[in-house]
């Protein structure tokens, strides 16, 4: 099948290519679409989109739309960050996350920085108790979603990354299905996010399958992303992780054509 794919960065982020080349690789894999969404402005974030630049990112990803038309759609995305603030009108569309969570103190602290500085806040506001940080993260999102209604749930159970929640515990799965079920509601469109397998070898994209199985279950709507930084992971794991959606009963997913999600088989 031919891939679509609207999670990816470009250097006006912590992308590695440029807007065009990246549109560029997205023809040379035959894609049906491609949306640019790189990360949020925002003055605690330094990866996001820098302020002054926003106006250059909407112009340079219009240009290749219409330089590319008839090869390819790309569509103007947005990855926004829960405690970011934007105008969605502006864009194609926005997935919705949550990369910092406010702790007891007023500080947005990063929760995806790296294992040691996960665990360091986990000592610092949550004395030594991950289930703490997993607990404000899940509220978190649940709030933020809220606020922003996105088009895309984002990397649902990031703060899962370094391996330091108790995932398989049934506390664990209870919390994070409370805030899956609070966001479907919301927004009925899931990202499968293929980074931890495409980038840190393990054998469950984000959400973990226990969660993606609930989210089935009350109707989600699946979208496969790569979280693609460079080029060479625009797609990288999809035909894969079809099977593997396959092989757990999902019978379609949706792809963004003509800027409305439309279910494709698979």
């Amino acid at each position: 099948m031919r891939h679509s794919n609207l999670h990816t960065h470009t250097v006006f982020s912590d992308g590695y290519y440029t807007v065009e080349e990246t549109v560029l690789a997205a023809i040379d894999r035959n894609m049906i679409s491609l949306g640019i969404s790189d990360h949020s402005s925002g003055d605690f974030d330094p990866c996001g989109i820098r302020t002054r630049a926003v106006d250059a990112y909407h112009r340079e990803v219009r240009r290749c739309a219409e330089k590319y038309k008839d090869k390819i759609e790309v569509f103007v995305g947005l990855e926004l960050d829960g405690y970011s603030e934007v105008n969605k009108a502006d864009y194609d569309y926005l997935i919705g996350d949550v990369h910092y969570v406010r702790c007891s103190d007023g500080s947005l602290q990063g929760i995806d920085w790296s294992r040691e500085s996960q665990q360091k806040l986990i000592d610092t506001y949550f004395d030594h108790d991950p289930m703490g940080l997993a607990r404000l993260y899940f509220d978190t999102y649940v709030e933020r979603q809220k606020l922003h209604q996105p088009d895309i749930l984002g990397h649902f159970d990031l703060v899962r990354l370094f391996g330091l929640m108790p995932t398989d515990s049934k506390a664990y799965l209870d919390m994070a299905t409370e805030a899956l079920l609070a966001c479907l509601k919301i927004t009925p469109v899931m990202e499968i996010n293929m980074v931890p397998v495409v980038l840190r070898g393990d054998t469950e994209p984000y959400p973990r399958t226990n969660i993606l199985k609930e989210a089935i279950a009350h109707g989600a709507k699946l979208v496969l992303s790569s979280d693609a930084h460079k080029v060479e992971n625009l797609t990288r794991g999809f035909d894969d992780e079809i099977l593997r959606l396959k092989a757990i009963g999902v019978k379609e997913i949706v792809q963004f054509i003509g800027k409305r999600f439309v279910e494709v088989g698979i």
